[in-house]
């Protein structure tokens, strides 16, 4: 990596962090400390990067769209959340510290999910409104991470994989199954 490189990142690292931080201040809230838990695990923190430089690239200041990079953050650490759940992959740790369910408890870690990912598309209106985003622009923009985030995306990739434990998927689809034990 170039040094220039490495100190964009760690610069728009620390932006958002510092963005983040405002969106969700801390509090004694479970649920608060629930959802600042797994956002505030670590990370380098690229998904927001990406849409800084994207914003960038497109001639914008990057600050201007801080709150919708912080967004992807936040829909990325919903669905580790509910990755981790004992419904889905039943993980113990993330990042090398108990996971969201192990810590709060799985409803609380549910909710944290579900509250980041809400959070994520009201974070996505209000910089829409502070951009004065008009026309058409601002539903694709939504349109584009709904799509992404959800069941033709990243929940149905989700689904996707719990329905191949177990061999489940291929009893579902046998012509799959048969294509599959040809090619061995």
């Amino acid at each position: 990596m170039t040094p220039r490189l490495s100190l964009y990142l760690e610069k728009w690292r620390k932006e958002v962090d510092a963005a983040l931080k405002k969106s969700i201040p801390a509090s004694k809230q479970t649920l608060n400390a629930a959802m600042r838990y797994s956002l505030f695990a670590g990370g380098k923190r690229l998904r927001p990067i990406l849409a800084v430089a994207g914003a960038e690239i497109c001639g914008l200041n990057g600050t201007k769209v801080l709150q919708s990079a912080c967004a992807m953050e936040m829909i990325h650490t919903y669905s580790l959340i509910h990755d981790d759940l004992p419904a889905m992959d039943d993980d113990d740790l993330r990042r090398g510290r108990p996971t969201n369910h192990k810590v709060y408890g799985e409803g609380m870690a549910i909710l944290a999910g579900d509250a980041l990912l809400t959070l994520a598309f009201e974070l996505i209106a209000k910089n829409g409104k502070i951009l004065n985003v008009s026309g058409s622009a601002f539903p694709d923009v939504v349109l584009a991470v709904a799509h992404g985030a959800g069941y033709l995306g990243m929940v149905g990739g989700q689904a996707t994989d719990l329905s191949m434990e177990n061999g489940a998927w291929l009893k579902e689809n046998p012509s799959h199954q048969k294509k599959i034990l040809h090619s061995i």
